[in-house]
């Protein structure tokens, strides 16, 4: 019998149905590659015969949807892009997406903005994008945001990112203004096995991992570990933002020692599911506090204990019960201001600071909540609701430090705490959706939630969608939002230098909309999109910003932006493919309607897949920004753009179950920048030059 023949008849064996004399299984596209039954990928549309193409998404919904049908226009990237990208970090994943960059604060804190929706103006972390871990937050409540305690997430256990796009409060709550970008790691059923890696490379960089899947009768665990550790690139740093204004230790180098140990573990047992996340960061601070050199010493730990319950019930759907307890911790030892800076003294005359300023903070957080949600399908709709009540506390957050950013003065023995006891509040919520398949080419979605919050009141976001099929593989996409961010905890009682809280903010608003255009025909896959977005009431500090003084916070008046994102793939035979992704987005202040500071109009990348015999993959990657602009009244030239190399070569299975990997980025060493505000470092954030990694992993 020929391999052509023999495909079509193991896939029909495959499926045979239960009592058959074959086992029921579904046959993988590389399973088949493996055994052979055919040369070319062209020769059979096997994503087609076997449904690849229907790439199961959570994010869009809150339930299990097909990609393609999905209300949203959301990017999936799996393990295997992440491998092949070399991807170390969700930084370097989220900055291959779409629309997506990853930029450093002055402390060296990631921040995620989603097309030109910065975040970041009040200290926090990427507050204006939430961030799921399997579809939990994984944010703090104190000062914003999930990269701020999360400041280098490993993707050694992570299956896939789901990044909605849009503003999707409806869904989620607060923070979703941007987007959602949700982190699905291995489920137990996912991986059985063991494999241990070890990496090491440029600036002194060593990552040891291991990930372990294993099965006992109705118990399925799945656990990963990993250690890191880099002292980083130290780039020089030639003035900073007290250059010229006193003491200061620029020229200098950036602080970018990093260390970390994280753990997640989940199981499963028949309906129960339990999760538990840990993870340890030591870090030296980058810059400084006030984008001033300085010493600097930070400690974050978030411990996240998770438990779920899901049952069919046969009349009324299936319901998912989820328990959820997060706490964080905050250690800085800051060194804001340089050795010898001087202020005025409480009681007259002036004050020299010998070490410079100085502050010791121990800021804690916790959240803890439970959701209930019920799905049911009937008459061609899918109906989902929900209701959720969740509780955030500041816990007792404490400062020590001899210079007072409120007075500009040096601190006394019995000057008062410039933090309270702590703040806490209650949030109770309620959402419903509704997916109405209309017809065999219209689907519509309505959603609908209701954030009641004991300090800001309550907040209503709606969603609408409509999924269109069309002709020749292509589907049309529709989408409305509303979202919102609740301020934190610290934005309204809890003043940490260099901002002063206000009691009186209100929520963050944002409405958008979006189209999308798809194509999917067998190996080749297109998406144009189209979106404009209203940003209102945005949280930032009132005045110019000066280094020895905190400002205080108000809600301001927003941002226009609109823009246009293209994402390509095509799969060239066995192991090849090609893929690009582009956005031109434009950011206006809707007050004067300047350009918003630090956004490019031109983002994306672009990478190529090649095998090289039966083991080896390489894969050339390019990424490129256009310049950025200044804010209005900074004399400063654009930050320029630039354009990133780095390549990836793997070696599969080079003896028995061992692979190696080989990677470079920024091949070329390529000087560029994260943009500054106003005031702070002259010369931008240096980023880090060539970096090159070798990886061995062994599958047990």
């Amino acid at each position: 019998m020929s391999q052509r023949a023999v495909v079509p008849a193991l896939l029909i064996l495959l499926a045979a149905p239960p009592g058959a004399e074959a086992k029921q299984k579904i046959a993988s596209t590389r399973e088949l590659l493996q055994a052979g039954f055919f040369q070319d990928f062209d020769e059979l549309d096997l994503e087609a015969l076997l449904g690849a193409n229907d790439v199961k998404i959570n994010v869009a919904a809150r339930y299990e949807d097909n990609l393609a049908e999905s209300p949203g226009v959301v990017t999936v990237v799996t393990a295997e892009d992440l491998d092949a990208i070399g991807a170390h970090s969700l930084e370097d994943a989220l900055h291959a997406l779409p629309g997506v960059e990853v930029l450093r604060d002055g402390l060296g804190r990631p921040r995620v903005v989603i097309r030109g929706l910065s975040s970041g103006a009040t200290g926090g972390g990427s507050e204006n994008v939430l961030i799921l871990l399997d579809g939990r937050r994984i944010d703090d409540p104190l000062l914003g945001g999930a990269t701020l305690v999360n400041m280098a997430m490993p993707i050694g256990n992570i299956s896939r990112i789901e990044l909605l796009r849009g503003a999707a409060s409806a869904l989620y709550g607060s923070g979703a203004l941007g987007g959602v970008i949700d982190i699905r790691t291995f489920r137990p059923e996912e991986y059985q096995g063991i494999e241990a890696s070890i990496e090491a490379g440029s600036f002194a960089t060593q990552r040891y991992s291991l990930r372990v899947g294993s099965e006992a009768g109705d118990l399925k665990t799945f656990g990963f570990l990993q250690f890191e550790s880099t002292h980083g690139p130290r780039r020089r740093l030639p003035s900073d933002s007290m250059t010229g204004l006193g003491a200061t230790a620029a020229p200098g180098r950036t602080d970018d020692g990093f260390r970390q140990i994280e753990t997640n573990y989940r199981a499963n047992w028949k309906e129960w599911e339990a999760g538990i996340k840990i993870s340890n960061v030591r870090a030296d601070g980058f810059v400084g506090l006030v984008d001033a050199l300085g010493q600097n010493d930070l400690s974050y730990r978030q411990t996240q204990i998770s438990l779920g319950w899901k049952r069919v019930l046969e009349k009324a759907g299936t319901l998912r019960v989820n328990a959820e307890w997060t706490q964080n911790r905050m250690q800085e030892f800051l060194q804001p201001l340089a050795d010898g800076f001087k202020a005025p003294a409480a009681g007259g005359g002036q004050a020299t600071f010998a070490d410079g300023a100085l502050f010791n903070e121990d800021l804690s957080s916790r959240h803890y909540g439970v959701e209930g949600l019920l799905e049911r399908r009937a008459a061609g709709h899918t109906f989902v609701a929900g209701v959720a009540l969740r509780r955030e506390s500041a816990l007792d957050p404490t400062l020590d430090a001899n210079y007072n950013f409120l007075t500009g003065l040096a601190v006394t023995a019995d000057a008062p705490l410039l933090v309270p006891d702590g703040h806490s509040r209650t949030i109770a919520s309620a959402f419903v959706e509704d997916v109405f398949q209309a017809s065999e080419r219209l689907s519509l979605t309505g959603s609908l939630r209701v954030d009641n919050y004991s300090d800001v009141g309550a907040t209503v976001s709606p969603r609408a969608a409509a999924v269109v099929t069309l002709p020749r593989d292509l589907n049309l996409k529709l989408v409305y939002g509303r979202a919102f961010r609740a301020p934190t905890l610290a934005e309204l009682e809890v003043t940490l230098p260099p901002f002063v809280s206000n009691p009186d903010l209100d929520v963050v608003r944002a409405d958008s909309v979006e189209a999308a255009v798809s194509y999917r025909r067998k190996a080749f896959r297109v998406v144009a999109s189209g979106y404009a977005t209203w940003l209102r009431d945005a949280i930032a500090p009132l005045g110019p910003f000066d280094p020895r003084h905190s400002r205080p916070l108000a809600n301001g008046s927003g941002t226009d932006l609109k823009g246009i994102e293209l994402e390509v793939r095509r799969t060239l035979g066995t192991g090849n493919s090609v893929f690009a992704n582009y956005a031109l987005q434009q950011a206006q202040y809707q007050t004067g309607g300047a350009d918003v500071a630090g956004v490019p109009t031109h983002l994306g990348n672009v990478g190529l897949t090649l095998s090289l015999g039966d083991h080896i993959r390489a894969t050339p990657l390019w990424s490129f920004r256009s310049s950025r602009p200044r804010a209005v009244g900074d004399a400063r030239a654009d930050t320029p753009g630039y354009s990133l190399f780095g390549a990836t070569v793997r070696a599969l299975s080079v003896y028995r179950k061992l692979s190696l990997c080989l990677s470079a980025q920024n091949l070329f060493d390529k000087k560029y920048a994260d943009p500054t505000f106003t005031g702070g470092v002259p010369d931008d954030y240096p980023r880090s030059g060539r970096r090159v990694l070798v990886s061995a992993s062994y599958e047990f």
